[in-house]
């Protein structure tokens, strides 16, 4: 659960990073907050869930982008090489 959760900072830590968003543990929910979008990033026994909603019609059209973001560093940080 430590590896998750650093990882977890890590991701986070880019998307802060890369698209200004601010983020925080909520119990065991790691809280992803934007002026243009809220979700959460949570792992339960082996399984990671991403939940964002992205608000507004502008940012729907950023959707794609975050998406393989997230997508593509987890394939990096958790795949075997």
């Amino acid at each position: 659960m430590d590896k998750i959760t650093t990882l977890s900072e890590q991701i986070a830590g880019e998307l802060e990073q890369e698209y200004g968003l601010t983020w925080a543990w909520q119990e065991n929910k790691l809280m992803i907050n934007h002026a243009s979008a809220k979700g959460f990033l949570q792992s339960d026994e082996g399984k990671i869930t991403i939940e964002l909603r992205l608000l507004g019609f502008a940012a729907s059209l950023f959707a794609p982008t975050i998406e393989s973001h997230i997508s593509e560093r987890l394939d990096q940080l958790l795949l075997p090489n």
